[in-house]
C-alpha cells in the first residue's frame, strides 16, 4: 500500500499579493505624475499669477522702468520668469543698475531688489576723451570731452573697445587687474582722497592724494600695504596745508617726502652750483 501526500495547495498563490503590491505602487505612482502634472500646468497659468511688485533700492530710475526693462506686469506667472535672464536683461537696459535681485513671494507678490551703479573713476581714452566707469570697471558714460570733478582721474590705461553698460577693457590686461585692485584698495584705505593716478608705466605708478600731494607709488607690489602706510604718513604726521611728494622706497626704507617749498629751494640750490653762486643752506627732504 503506497502512501499518498497531500501537497498544499497555497503554494502557487504566493506570488499574488507580490504582484498586487507592485501594481498598487504603479497606480500611486501614475497618480503621482498625473497630479504633478496637473499642478505643474496650473503653476503657470491660473495659480501664482503676480498681483503686486515690490521695487527697492532705486532712486535714478523709477519703479516703472525697472519693471518695463524686464517685461515684469501685473498677471504674469511667476514662475514662468526665468530670474537670472530677467535680472541680466534690466542691468543691460538700465546701465546705471550695478545688480539686480528677483525674488519670489508666494502666492502673488514679486520683489525686485537693485543696487544702484556708482561713478567711481574717470578714465582719459584717444588723447582727449573720456569715459566715466564704476569701481567694478564698467562704463557708465564714454565720450566725455573732460573729465568729471569729484571722480580719481586715471590715465595710462590703453583703454580698447569702449562701449556704454560693458566692462572696459585695456590693452594691457595687467593694467585692467592692477587699477581693479587699486580700487577695492582705495575704497577701503582712503575713499575719497586719492584723485588721480597715472598708470601709463605700471611699474612705476603716479598718484595724487588731495591734490596737494603727489605720491610716487612704484610698482604695485604690495599695494594695499603701502596705501595704508602712505595714508598714515599724510594723516598722523602732515597738517591738511602740507603740499608736496611722497616717495616710497620699500618696506624696510620707508618713504620720504619732500615739501614743495623745499623742492624749490632745492632747484634754486642746483641752479645757483651750476651757475657758481653759493648754495642755500636749507634745501632738503623730510623722513618719515
Amino acid at each position: 500500500m503506497k502512501d499518498v501526500v497531500k501537497t498544499s495547495g497555497s503554494a502557487p498563490r504566493q506570488g499574488r499579493p507580490r504582484r498586487r503590491r507592485r501594481n498598487l505602487s504603479l497606480y500611486y505612482l501614475l497618480m503621482f505624475l498625473i497630479c504633478a502634472g496637473i499642478f505643474f500646468i496650473l503653476s503657470r497659468t491660473i495659480l501664482f499669477n503676480i498681483k503686486e511688485y515690490t521695487v527697492t533700492g532705486n532712486s535714478i530710475y523709477s519703479a516703472d522702468q525697472i519693471l518695463n526693462a524686464g517685461g515684469l506686469h501685473e498677471g504674469r506667472n511667476m514662475y514662468g520668469i526665468n530670474l537670472n535672464k530677467t535680472a541680466e536683461k534690466i542691468k543691460d537696459k538700465l546701465i546705471y543698475l550695478e545688480d539686480v535681485t528677483l525674488r519670489r513671494k508666494l502666492p502673488d507678490k514679486f520683489i525686485v531688489e537693485v543696487t544702484e551703479a556708482q561713478a567711481f573713476a574717470c578714465c582719459e581714452y584717444e588723447g582727449s576723451r573720456y569715459a566715466v566707469i564704476t569701481k567694478s570697471g564698467r562704463y557708465l558714460e564714454t565720450e566725455q570731452l573732460g573729465a568729471r570733478a569729484g571722480l580719481i582721474l586715471v590715465e595710462g590705461m590703453d583703454l580698447k573697445n569702449v562701449a556704454l553698460g560693458e566692462d572696459f577693457e585695456s590693452a594691457d590686461e595687467t593694467k585692467k587687474e592692477i587699477i581693479l585692485d587699486l580700487f577695492d584698495a582705495i575704497s577701503r584705505t582712503c575713499d575719497g582722497k586719492i584723485t588721480y593716478i597715472d598708470i601709463s608705466d605700471r611699474t612705476n605708478i603716479m598718484m595724487r592724494y588731495e591734490n596737494r600731494i603727489d605720491i610716487d607709488f612704484g610698482s604695485s607690489l604690495d599695494y594695499d600695504y603701502k596705501l595704508r602706510y602712505i595714508t598714515a604718513i599724510i594723516e598722523e604726521n602732515l597738517t591738511p596745508e602740507d603740499e608736496g611728494r611722497i616717495i616710497y622706497h620699500s618696506a624696510a626704507a620707508g618713504a620720504s617726502f619732500i615739501r614743495n617749498e623745499d623742492a624749490e629751494q632745492s632747484e634754486t640750490a642746483d641752479n645757483a652750483a651750476a651757475s657758481g653762486e653759493d648754495e642755500p643752506d636749507n634745501a632738503g627732504s623730510v623722513e618719515n
